[in-house]
C-alpha cells in the first residue's frame, strides 16, 4: 500500500513533533553558560566558579542585588537557614524562635534602610519570608559572638511575661567556640578568625599595602566561601568575603583601595541595641574613600559588642586599627608600618572591659598575637604577596582537607593586595592551587 502525497507531509510533521516532544528537553532552571565557569545567571547577576571558588556578581539597587543573590543561591541559602537556625538552634533546644525573632526585630530598627531593602530582595529571590532572612543575618550576633550574660538577661526581661526562654549552653558561652561545627550541607555554623594584619611601606618589598586574615583551625572549606562583587547604583564597587544569604561582610576591598577586616574581641560592654559589625564593614566598603571616613562610620555608629578592626588604604599605603566595645573605642596608627590584631584589646581602658574566658581563649589570643608579630617581623622589609600567603599557611598542617574533589579544599586565610586591587583566598599547599581570587581593576 502506498501513501498518497497528501498524507506524506502531515505524517512527517506528526513524527517530527512526536520525536521532539519525547526527546530530552533543555534544563529550564539554569540558563546556558556563556563562559566555561559561569554557573548561573539572572539578569545583571551572575554566579561563577573558578576551580571551586564561587564568585557572585551583584548589580543595581539594594533590592535588585538582594533578589539576584536570592535567586542565584536559593538552595544554599534555604539549606543554611534550615540547618543553622531552625535545626541546630531551635529544634535542639538551644534557643527559642521567639527569642531570636525578637532580637532580630530589635536589631532591624538600627539597620540602614538600604540593607533592609536588600534583605527583602534576598527573601523574595530565595522564596523565604523577610523574617527568615532577618534571622539568618542576626542570629550570629547573639549566638556565635561572645555575649555577656547580662546582655542576654536584658533580652529575656524585655520579653517577660511572654515566655520563659529555653537556652542551651551555646547561648551563654563567655567566649567563641573553640571548634567549628559542620553540617551536612557544608555550611559553617560559626567560624572564628585567628588574627589579621596590615603591612606596608618599609615592611614590604615594593612598599605597597598587604592585608591578611588568618582563619582559626580547622579552616573553612572552599565550597562554603563566597567572593561577592558588588556594583551598587550608589557608592563604591567592592569585593567582599561572604557566605550565602549574608548581607554583611567580614573582610573586603573597594575600588578606592580601602580594605577592612574585623574579628571579635569579647567585651563586657555590650548591647543588643546597635548595628552588628558585618553591616558596619559593608557600609565602610560601599561609602568610604579614605581611612578617616572609614573610622568615622564605625566610631559614630550604635554598636553591639567588642571587635578589633584593621582598616587599610592603598593610596598611599597606610593602615590603622580600631578597637571598640558598645560604648568605647580607641584608634591606633601603624607601628613602624605594621598593624597586627587578634581577639583581645591592647587599649588599657578597653582591656578593663575584656570578657575573661574560662577556656583560655584570652591566653590563646595573646600567643597568636606574639606568633603573628614574630612572623611579620622576620619577613619585614621583604614581604610580598607570595611570602604573605606562606605566612598565612603557618600552623595549618592539620587543615589538609580531601583533595579527591576540589570543593573539599580548605581556605586558610584571605590576602588583600590593596594597592593592586587584588583579593585572594589562600589554600592549603597540597591543593590544586596555592590561591584563587579576583582583581578588582580588571572587573571594573
Amino acid at each position: 500500500m502506498r501513501l498518497s502525497g497528501r498524507l506524506v507531509v502531515p505524517l512527517i510533521f506528526m513524527v517530527t513533533t512526536l520525536i521532539s516532544w519525547l526527546g530530552p528537553r533543555p534544563e529550564a532552571t539554569l540558563p546556558e553558560p556563556v563562559t566555561a565557569d559561569l554557573v548561573r545567571r539572572y539578569h545583571d547577576g551572575r554566579l561563577e566558579e573558578r576551580q571551586g571558588l564561587r564568585i557572585l556578581r551583584l548589580t543595581g539597587t539594594p533590592y535588585d542585588m538582594g533578589y539576584q543573590h536570592g535567586v542565584l543561591l536559593r538552595h544554599e541559602i534555604r539549606a543554611g537557614l534550615q540547618d543553622q537556625v531552625f535545626e541546630r538552634l531551635m529544634l535542639q533546644g538551644q534557643v527559642s524562635h521567639l527569642l531570636l525573632l525578637h532580637h532580630a526585630r530589635r536589631l532591624e530598627t538600627y539597620l540602614p534602610s538600604e540593607y533592609r531593602d536588600e534583605m527583602r530582595g534576598l527573601a523574595d529571590g530565595a522564596g523565604l519570608s523577610y523574617s527568615d532572612v532577618l534571622l539568618l543575618n542576626s542570629y550570629h550576633d547573639l549566638i556565635c559572638e561572645p555575649t555577656p550574660r547580662r546582655g542576654l538577661q536584658e533580652l529575656f526581661f524585655s520579653l517577660y511575661p511572654l515566655f520563659i526562654p529555653q537556652m542551651g549552653p551555646r547561648a551563654v558561652l563567655s567566649s567563641a567556640p573553640a571548634t567549628v561545627e559542620r553540617d551536612s550541607t557544608g555550611n559553617a555554623l560559626c567560624h572564628p578568625v585567628g588574627g589579621t594584619f596590615a603591612i606596608f611601606g618599609q615592611g614590604t618589598e615594593d612598599r605597597k599595602l598587604l592585608q591578611g586574615l588568618d582563619f582559626a583551625s580547622p579552616a573553612p572549606y572552599l565550597q562554603d566561601l563566597l567572593l561577592i562583587l558588588y556594583r551598587p547604583d550608589v557608592g563604591n564597587t567592592f569585593v567582599a568575603v561572604g557566605w550565602p544569604g549574608m548581607v554583611g561582610v567580614t573582610m573586603g576591598l573597594n575600588e578606592e583601595r580601602i580594605s577592612v577586616a574585623g574579628l571579635p574581641s569579647p567585651s563586657q560592654d555590650a548591647s543588643l541595641d546597635g548595628i552588628p559589625l558585618p553591616f558596619l564593614l559593608r557600609e565602610v566598603l560601599q561609602y568610604a574613600g579614605d581611612i578617616r571616613t572609614a573610622l568615622r562610620l564605625i566610631a559614630s555608629a550604635e554598636r553591639t559588642t567588642g571587635y578589633n578592626v584593621v582598616i587599610g588604604d592603598g593610596k598611599p599605603a597606610d593602615a590603622q586599627a580600631l578597637e571598640f566595645s558598645a560604648h568605647q573605642y580607641a584608634i591606633f596608627e601603624a607601628d613602624n608600618d605594621l598593624v597586627v590584631r587578634t581577639n583581645h584589646y591592647l587599649d588599657p581602658s578597653l582591656s578593663e572591659t575584656q570578657l575573661v574566658s574560662s577556656g583560655g581563649d584570652n591566653e590563646s589570643s595573646r600567643a597568636r598575637l606574639e606568633e603573628l608579630s614574630h612572623l611579620l617581623s622576620s619577613g619585614f622589609g621583604h614581604m610580598d604577596s607570595s611570602s604573605a600567603m606562606n605566612l598565612l599557611k603557618q600552623g595549618h598542617d592539620a587543615d589538609r582537607g580531601d583533595y579527591s574533589t576540589g570543593d573539599q579544599e580548605r581556605v586558610l586565610g584571605v590576602l588583600i593586595a590593596s594597592s593592586d586591587l587584588e583579593v585572594s583566598v589562600v589554600l592549603h599547599p597540597e591543593g590544586r592551587a596555592a590561591s584563587l581570587g579576583v582583581k578588582l581593576d580588571e572587573e571594573l
